[in-house]
């Protein structure tokens, strides 16, 4: 128990270092420091190994599910153009499976596991949850994509849209494709904090390098999603613990992470 709670402070202690010194490089240069493309892909693992090593063995299953649908969802659109329009990834995000940067498995299953933890606890219809569920993930990507495809160079449009050179078909991908991954994997969650404090930190990461860069509306989004973060009520445990024994109850206060 004490490695494994070592582990994850070491994780954790790696990403904070990372997402500290990319916004950082992002405000003070306008761009990652030269040779540190590596970064990026290690920032994705961090970030997923955040909410991996923060829940229970009964959800990894649903967890890997998550990150291959999306993968899958990833390779299917590189190939054929669909659901997010035709584009292709660069060689800053490594390694790649065919030519699908495997750290975009990390990036949806961290993603889909904070928005989960958002709606968890509101008891909304499963139907209901699921459209509210991907209409969030597709908020979070009108944040990110415009500095994923420009100013950091994950990948690129055949053809350029509308929205910061994004066509619109990809958020109607991502809307769609949100709505499958919700609507097939349906186990339950336990609470996590962490999972919670990883999505936020990303929508985060995104927003203040939207600013730092003059994109004033993806900012906007970015910090409205923030903002609402911290104004829907939650009460969850303040750290992911085992199942209490008998005669034992976990106590549990509001956590705003």
């Amino acid at each position: 128990m004490r490695a494994c709670r070592l582990i994850h402070w070491v994780v954790l202690a790696a990403y904070a270092v990372m997402w500290c010194g990319g916004v950082a490089g992002q405000v003070l240069t306008g761009g990652p420091p030269a040779g540190a493309a590596w970064a990026s892909g290690i920032f994705l693992l961090l970030a997923g190994l955040i909410v991996v090593l923060t829940s229970r063995p009964a959800e990894l299953a649903g967890l890997a599910a998550v990150a291959l649908l999306g993968l899958a969802a990833e390779v299917v659109g590189v190939r054929y153009g669909f659901p997010f329009s035709h584009y292709r990834y660069t060689e800053v995000l490594q390694p790649q499976f065919l030519a699908v940067p495997v750290v975009m498995a990390c990036a949806w299953m961290v993603l889909v596991a904070y928005v989960r933890q958002m709606l968890k606890g509101f008891g909304l219809p499963a139907r209901v949850e699921v459209v509210v569920a991907a209409a969030w993930m597709t908020a979070i990507d009108l944040v990110i994509d415009p500095l994923a495809a420009n100013q950091l160079g994950y990948w690129r449009w055949a053809e350029a849209g509308r929205y910061y050179g994004i066509p619109w078909q990809n958020f109607a991908g991502w809307f769609v494709v949100s709505l499958l991954i919700f609507g097939l994997v349906r186990q339950r969650w336990r609470p996590n904090p962490w999972a919670r404090f990883t999505g936020l930190s990303i929508v985060l990461f995104f927003a203040a390098i939207a600013l730092a860069s003059g994109l004033r509306l993806a900012a906007f989004i970015g910090l409205g999603l923030c903002a609402l973060h911290f104004a829907l009520p939650r009460s969850i445990p303040v750290f992911p613990a085992s199942p209490a024994p008998p005669g034992r109850q976990l106590t549990s206060r509001p956590d705003r992470l």
